[in-house]
């Protein structure tokens, strides 16, 4: 249910007001109003084309009306508003969840234009069915507090509101006493206890702040996961999850992520409406946020898990990602990675993401901030091997990840032609690609190769001819019928850079080695900002 805010002056009623309930003549004034706002909206020229929205309207306001909204689910909508049959199955046929999303921006448009002397506005909230209805005059209070409450975030501070289920207390008395508590509790909002699915506790925002802020680290936070901390299979240690407000951690079970030699970071997360307020120095910060998608898959009957989950996430108040659907950035069940470079905390010190549902809820996995010392994103560097390794240059090499197909093999063959030899222990075959994620801007790719299989006693051919590939970067060749054997001969080092490459509209540079006669191969992968 939605909380009422009144206005200051109502905070300091008298106690015998605040506990008089609203008195039945002004309940039923309030209803006619609110049917009368609805009959604006259907008898609207916006509407008139819309029988979809008109229905689905009418429904949800006349189970408000009648105080039955406490079953307003998917299914009952379904069945009742698109005849769908007794067996309907939302995870396979999002009919609800789309119209429920073009009629939350259809009411948009009308109290934009058409409606825009309206009394009440009608509102669809985020994640639930049951319509509210807001006085057009009302106005958030207390923003003026804002800023001192920021070490523990709290919830936006909504217009009023006023729903069915209020039971026989009056939301007056709800209202005034939430602006009470506010204005009592400002000075002292650090020590309010939440749950885990609304808001992270003092002891980690404590904690996790002189990490993050006395020390200068970056931050690394493993979203949904209750424990302190996790160390990932390469050894980085992220934070448990904290600094949030809203959502529910969840748990996921065991299963395979593609794209990422840490699974396990994708098995945790929070969804619903929820933000998160990070503190950090002032400064420019690299921002990853991990996604995978693990409910809508292409095994749905649909034939793909498009259009199934679609949210919003904005950074400082401003979009970072519009009609953000994971599957068609990525697919499902394998790790997604969105980067942004250039990323300051706000006047506060916070970086704050918020993240809104458009069909179904929005998820995030983890969350990464990086300071930028010169501004520009870190260099991925990346060997065909199940260890780091360091290079002549002192360079760290990080195991491949970011992976799609291939498969991992290890010749006792000692690589010449180069500083490094350590660089060519390890390759990956096949037919794969690197989804490497990346900001918007230009780079420089460098591929590491060396032949140490065909021509060596273990093949017992030549090795000049027997291995031939393209290679590509987001479906533009890059160079095609590489035969390392006959460029460079067997064991040499062999390297080829390309430069002002850009990322696809998906924030990737994919990377694909694609076999012409028997597999293709690479050692390692450089990537850097131009």
């Amino acid at each position: 249910m939605a909380v009422i805010q009144k206005s200051l002056a109502e905070a300091h009623m008298k106690k015998d007001e605040i506990l008089m309930p609203m008195s039945v003549s002004s309940q039923e004034a309030e209803f006619e109003a609110e049917r009368e706002a609805l009959r604006a909206v259907l008898e609207s020229k916006s509407f008139t084309r819309s029988p979809n929205l008109i229905k689905l309207l009418q429904y949800v306001c006349e189970r408000y009306f009648e105080q039955d909204t406490a079953d307003l689910k998917e299914y009952a909508i379904a069945v009742d508003v698109f005849n769908r049959a007794q067996t309907f199955d939302g995870n396979v046929d999002s009919i609800v969840r789309v119209e429920a999303h073009r009629l939350r921006k259809k009411l948009r448009e009308f109290y934009a234009e058409e409606g825009s002397n309206q009394a009440f506005t009608i509102v669809i909230p985020i994640g639930q069915y049951a319509p509210e209805f807001v006085p057009r005059h009302a106005r958030p209070v207390v923003e003026e507090h804002a800023e001192q409450c920021a070490a523990e975030p709290t919830e936006a501070i909504q217009p009023e509101v006023r729903s069915r289920d209020t039971g026989q207390l009056s939301l007056r008395v709800i209202a005034a006493s939430c602006v009470l508590l506010v204005i009592i509790g400002v000075a002292g909002m650090y020590g309010v206890k939440r749950l885990h699915s609304g808001t992270s506790s003092p002891a980690q925002q404590t904690a996790s702040l002189m990490a993050a802020v006395d020390k200068g680290r970056e931050v690394r936070i493993r979203c949904g996961y209750m424990k302190d901390t996790f160390r990932d299979e390469e050894g980085t240690v992220w934070l448990g999850d904290r600094y949030f407000t809203g959502g529910y951690n969840t748990d996921l079970p065991n299963q395979y992520i593609a794209g990422t030699r840490n699974p396990q970071l994708y098995l945790t997360l929070r969804s619903g409406s929820f933000s998160y307020n990070i503190p950090v120095k002032p400064g420019a910060y690299e921002l990853r946020l991990h996604f995978a998608e693990t409910t809508y898959s292409p095994a749905s009957t649909l034939g793909g898990g498009e259009n199934s989950r679609v949210f919003n996430v904005t950074l400082n108040g401003k979009p970072l990602l519009d009609d953000f659907d994971i599957v068609a950035d990525q697919g499902a069940d394998i790790a997604d990675i969105r980067v942004f470079k250039g990323v300051h905390p706000d006047s506060t010190g916070f970086v704050r993401l918020a993240f809104s549902g458009l069909i179904a809820q929005p998820i995030v996995n983890a969350i990464e901030l990086v300071p930028m010392p010169d501004n520009r994103l870190t260099t991925v560097r990346m060997v065909a091997q199940n260890a780091y390794f360091t290079d002549s240059s002192g360079n760290v090499w990080a195991p491949d990840s970011y992976f799609l197909g291939g498969k991992l093999a290890f010749d006792k063959v000692t690589v010449t032609g180069t500083e490094d030899p350590g660089l060519y222990l390890g390759q990956r075959y096949g037919n794969f690609s690197y989804v490497i994620p990346v900001a918007p801007g230009r780079y420089k790719a460098t591929l590491y190769f060396a032949e140490t299989y065909w021509g060596t006693p273990a093949s017992g051919t030549k090795g000049i001819g027997n291995r031939v590939f393209d290679i590509l970067c987001n479906g533009v060749a890059l160079e095609r019928n590489i035969d390392i054997g006959k460029e460079v001969g067997l064991g040499k080092a062999m390297q080829r850079t390309f430069d002002n490459l850009t990322p696809n509209a998906q924030g990737k540079l994919l990377i694909s080695l694609v076999p012409v006669r028997n597999y293709a191969i690479v050692n390692a992968i450089e990537v850097e900002e131009q």
